[in-house]
């Protein structure tokens, strides 16, 4: 056994405090040091071993709190690196409204340097308002581009937010509101580029009212169509635009098995722009939508017209089967159309018109080999019903003409058309005529005149 004199324990007792102290200052600041997370980013790039330390509450208004981190945390390292400060926010749920902490520990100058650098973003950030624009509905397709690529690239240049409320769309003759976020000047920018958008669609729309003053007015032979049937060649199963074998129908074109190619009714719009071009009976008719394709038909068919009037005569078809896709005026028409061989009897053909929805019969004299360039543009005509109406015991002639009169069939004049429901892939329509004073609902006005009646 050891004994210790009352001298040896004074030593070592004077030897514990100090290790104690030392020990005890050691535990308070790695304490003091936990009580702040890194921001998110990784530790900072500046170590502080002082003992003045200075520690700043900044409140920063949690729209804020992206300027002052950075992308990726950018802004917040450049702070600390340059000041020397410590720069953390103070950890806090997500969701709790109000203003988040910023915490800035360091010593007194490099606090009060991070605290005004941050003060200084706070103080320059723009003011963020919320403005509203309205445009015409017919112009939204463009707006908004081919799978919102043309709205994304405007918000992406005029660093905005812009939105389309669809569930504030209305009808179809009132204005749609798009609304814009952002500073002042960003919205500025935001509507100068919509603005554009506008200005391309009222021209676009100029050029094809002209196109459509230039082209043919064709008139219908009711009894032919009744008797023959000629305009009811979707019950072929040859003919891919009018069966369900379709892969796809949502998009502006339906690829099916054969070689070609056939325009489908635009999805994911509430209302479309459409010439009725033929007419079967009045619940069944085809359409063309009214768009860039529309005047590329326009084109095709000039060309067409001049190659087949001149050294396209010369264009003799070897051999031909049904289902052939062929070169052919229209009846009385010095205009040449694509058509598909539907039929052959002897030497006449009947034909359907790709692009109009049309039928007649034609001498195969007449008819010249299709040269292949003249089949890239997809097929424009558009197998539609009219949705919610049947025949009032069975369609009359006068059913017909005052059908054909509400339309302006072949008469190249707009409608607004919206899809209600399909089956496969042919759209059951909502007709309306906007081109008068008032606008005329045709589903309804069928019923009204007493040749339809509402299918439930």
């Amino acid at each position: 056994m050891f004994e210790i004199s009352q001298q040896g324990k004074l030593v070592i007792l004077g030897i514990g405090i100090p290790t104690t102290l030392g020990l005890l200052y050691y535990l308070l600041k790695s304490s003091s040091e936990d009580e702040y997370d890194e921001v998110a980013s990784g530790k900072s790039s500046v170590a502080t071993a002082t003992s003045r330390q200075t520690v700043i509450e900044l409140q920063v208004p949690r729209k804020a709190v992206g300027a002052v981190i950075g992308r990726q945390g950018a802004t917040i390292k450049e702070i600390q690196e340059q000041t020397g400060a410590r720069v953390n926010f103070k950890e806090d749920s997500k969701f709790e409204d109000g203003d988040r902490t910023v915490i800035i520990r360091g010593t007194p100058e490099s606090a009060q340097s991070a605290e005004c650098r941050i003060r200084h973003i706070l103080a320059n950030m723009p003011v963020m308002v919320q403005s509203e624009m309205e445009v015409p509905k017919y112009a939204l397709g463009r707006i908004i581009g081919r799978g919102g690529e043309s709205i994304r690239h405007m918000s992406r240049a005029s660093q905005t937010k812009i939105l389309i409320d669809k569930t504030r769309s209305g009808s179809h003759d009132k204005p749609q509101i798009i609304t814009i976020v952002g500073s002042q000047d960003q919205i500025i920018v935001a509507k100068s580029l919509i603005q554009e958008k506008l200005d391309e669609e009222e021209e676009f729309r100029a050029r094809s009212a002209v196109s459509a003053a230039n082209r043919e007015t064709r008139q219908k032979d009711f009894k032919n169509n009744q008797s023959n049937d000629r305009m009811t060649h979707s019950a072929n199963s040859k003919d891919p635009v009018h069966t369900d074998n379709c892969e796809s129908y949502n998009t502006e074109t339906i690829e099916c098995k054969d070689v070609y190619t056939y325009t489908g009714f635009p999805k994911g719009r509430d209302f479309v722009e459409v010439y009725v071009s033929a007419i079967a009976t009045p619940g069944h008719f085809w359409v063309q939508v009214i768009g860039a394709m529309a005047l590329e038909l326009d084109k095709l068919s000039d060309t067409m017209t001049r190659f087949y009037n001149s050294e396209g005569q010369k264009q003799l078809l070897p051999s031909i089967v049904k289902g052939d896709i062929v070169a052919a005026p229209f009846e009385n028409d010095r205009t040449w159309y694509r058509a598909k061989v539907m039929d052959i009897k002897e030497y006449e053909l009947d034909l359907f018109y790709v692009d109009y929805g049309d039928s007649a019969y034609m001498d195969s004299s007449l008819v010249k080999s299709l040269c292949p360039e003249y089949l890239t543009l997809p097929f424009q005509a558009i197998e539609c019903r009219l949705a919610g109406v049947k025949p009032n015991g069975e369609w009359t002639e006068e059913a017909f003409n005052k059908f054909e009169e509400l339309t302006y069939c072949a008469k190249w004049k707009r409608l607004i058309a919206k899809a209600e429901c399909y089956t496969g892939s042919i759209p059951h329509l909502t007709l309306i005529d906007t081109n008068g004073n008032t606008d005329i609902n045709i589903n309804d006005e069928m019923i009204r005149c007493g040749y339809a009646v509402t299918d439930s």
